[in-house]
């Protein structure tokens, strides 16, 4: 794509940033206001999972403690992020067709809107991770700074799925069922709840190239372990080498927003 398509892309969405930052603050108040159990059931529910997986996985291979619970509550929530910005997201264009019948707005609007919602949940919920940590002996340190990176980079990711996405499920009403398949297939790929060390050798390469798989184990790496995240991960993969999610977030969008 042309340096000038990009510079073209981001001058139209600087234009709407008042929009999208209005709809944003509204839904986040909407979601508050008409759903109470909204903000605690996103996080009650990677706890309740975590609780399940834990004992599940504690019985299985023996292995119990704080950093086991830790580690797949880092999988869930960051496994909660993707999917219900996805998911929510996939459906925005569609439950706002009206509103496009009206007003001459870039599509890519709304499913931006549902990611930059559930951001902002994920966020909330995130503060959980810290203070189990924290109580569980891994306070942060220098190395958590890694740690605004990596959900920039999720996020990145995150848009770049669901812009064309949205346009499949507006265009082909059966295709979100068939997303719903696929991540739950993709949840048992992802190591949320198992390490991914006891994956054979011979197999890891194509574990890692699920970018989820590269996430979870960043953040358990920065937060559990205290260190920076395994660049091997990153420089070494090339479905994420040269995804055009891994590209800067002004080429990522602009790469998806040509089909709007």
């Amino acid at each position: 794509m042309k340096q000038s398509d990009i510079q073209h892309r981001w001058h139209t969405l600087e234009r709407f940033r008042d929009i999208v930052l209005y709809r944003t603050i509204a839904g986040i108040k909407s979601e508050a206001r008409q759903r109470y159990l909204s903000y605690l059931w996103f996080l009650l529910e990677p706890l309740l999972s975590t609780a399940v997986f834990y004992v599940a996985y504690s019985q299985i291979t023996g292995k119990r403690g704080s950093d086991t619970i830790l580690s797949i509550l880092i999988g869930m929530i960051l496994w909660q992020w993707f999917e219900s910005s996805v998911m929510t997201g996939s459906g925005a264009i569609k439950a706002k067709f009206h509103v496009l019948n009206q007003f001459n707005l870039p599509k890519y609007l709304f499913p931006l809107v549902s990611t930059l919602v559930s951001t902002w949940k994920f966020l909330c919920v995130s503060v959980i991770i810290w203070i189990l940590a924290t109580a569980f002996g891994h306070p942060p340190n220098l190395n958590w700074t890694y740690l605004p990176l990596l959900f920039l980079i999720q996020l990145s990711f995150i848009i770049a799925l669901t812009f064309p996405i949205s346009i499949a499920v507006t265009l082909w009403n059966d295709f979100q069922t068939i997303l719903s398949s696929v991540f739950r297939m993709l949840f048992f790929l992802s190591g949320i709840f198992y390490d991914p060390n006891k994956i054979p050798d011979d197999l890891q390469k194509w574990f890692y190239m699920n970018p989820l798989a590269v996430f979870i184990e960043s953040g358990r790496a920065v937060i559990l372990r205290n260190t920076p995240p395994p660049p091997s991960l990153y420089s070494s993969r090339p479905p994420l080498r040269h995804s055009f999610c891994w590209q800067s977030p002004g080429s990522c969008i602009a790469v998806m927003t040509n089909a709007f």
